[in-house]
């Protein structure tokens, strides 16, 4: 692919400016010529398109905003556009879907839940996809583009789910398939990745951070795809920044030392274990003892900054940190030992989904790179712009085709 350098070179401006306005609110043409080291007549140039754009607008710092400032007119700040455009993130699971729409800004506009057709994985687009209309329509923003996050071996520089082993799906484009089925512009990730996006987002001291996402998510196996129920884990790598996914896509696939050839899961243990673990919390201490353990020794050859627990097992932070004390304290041993902090955000159910929604937002603010520009999934602001303006909704025809 041949690159226009003219056209790459204003691309990384336009990420570079927008991406200071999302990670600071109010903030000043100053504020950003500083920030950046540029010439203020640059940063005018590229404000004033997007303002022409309409992706950010101006107005007037309010006294708090103003503090220390000199008497006399108040100093004007950027903001992003609501309106501009949102993006949708889906978590889905065998058993249920997660969906949220997300403004420009990062902030989540609408959250919707619950259990997926039973009619094979592509109706099952379908239906999500129609969910998303709904939405999007209803808050009359222009949708700018739709992430998966799915469990499972993912593609997400080229949009192909490698290997989904509960949805039995392999090698299948969901690029290529938004494209032509529902007409919008698709991206697809890991689910436990998600997490890490949405920690890369939503918490400013992990934007150029290093850590571990852990993710659990609980199975009731009475779903069409019939796959093993219990507590699904992956974990998410964040390396300065950015979200690792290994030589071959599978970084964070967990797999417990317990496991041996021909074992259908994760872990070695016994079926009743596992069936009860998203219900017994006695069986979720064997599931989660033999996860920390595991963990242990990536802890020290990593050596993350942060350690995240997500997911609804860790919905309560006390009763998380006993638990640990109780099945595994030698894990908060080794995190004081390397000076790794440890999160735990399991309260909020809709976390992938909102970490797909924080990757394509990542996508759109981030700087591009060279070697990006060949891969089908990516897009510049031209892009975006386009698609807010032609109104952003997914073909309905696609939902009433047979």
């Amino acid at each position: 692919m041949k690159i226009n350098n003219n056209n790459f070179q204003k691309n990384q401006n336009t990420s570079l400016v927008a991406k200071l306005v999302w990670r600071n609110p109010h903030i000043s043409r100053v504020d950003i010529a500083r920030e950046l080291n540029l010439y203020r007549s640059t940063v005018t140039n590229i404000v004033s398109s997007l303002i022409d754009n309409r992706i950010v607008y101006e107005e007037e710092a309010d006294d708090d905003k103003a503090k220390g400032v000199k008497a006399g007119r108040k100093p004007i700040i950027l903001k992003l556009n609501e309106k501009f455009g949102c993006v949708a993130g889906i978590d889905i699971q065998p058993s249920h879907y997660r969906l949220c729409i997300a403004a420009l800004d990062s902030g989540i506009l609408r959250e919707r839940s619950g259990a997926i057709p039973e009619d094979g994985f592509e109706k099952v687009l379908d239906f999500l996809m129609a969910q998303v209309n709904s939405l999007a329509a209803s808050l009359e923003i222009p949708l700018l583009g739709v992430c998966l996050g799915v469990p499972g071996i993912v593609d997400a520089a080229n949009g192909i789910i490698v290997y989904a082993e509960p949805f039995k799906i392999r090698n299948f484009n969901v690029y290529e398939h938004f494209k032509n089925r529902y007409g919008v512009r698709a991206l697809v990730e890991n689910d436990a990745n998600c997490c890490a996006w949405y920690a890369l987002t939503t918490d400013n001291h992990s934007a150029e951070k290093s850590f571990m996402c852990v993710f659990a998510d609980p199975h009731d196996g009475n779903y069409q795809f019939r796959d093993r129920c219990g507590v699904g884990i992956g974990i998410g790598i964040a390396i300065d920044g950015d979200v690792y996914h290994g030589s071959n896509n599978a970084a964070g696939e967990f797999c417990s030392y317990s496991w041996r050839k021909g074992i259908d899961g994760q872990m070695n243990l016994p079926i009743e274990i596992l069936k009860a673990s998203g219900s017994s919390i006695e069986a979720w201490k064997i599931i989660l003892g033999e996860l920390l353990s595991n963990l242990m020794p990536v802890v020290t050859i990593l050596d993350p900054e942060t350690v995240y627990l997500m997911g609804s097992p860790f919905a309560s932070q006390t009763g998380t940190m006993e638990l640990i004390k109780t099945v595994m304290p030698q894990f908060l041993d080794i995190l004081e030992k390397t000076g790794c902090a440890l999160a735990i955000h399991g309260d909020d159910s809709m976390v992938v989904a909102k970490g797909a929604a924080m990757m394509f937002l990542q996508k759109i603010f981030n700087v591009p790179e060279l070697s990006e520009t060949d891969k089908p999934t990516h897009f510049d602001w031209d892009d975006i712009i386009r698609q807010s303006r032609n109104g952003g909704l997914a073909k309905e025809l696609a939902f009433n085709e047979n």
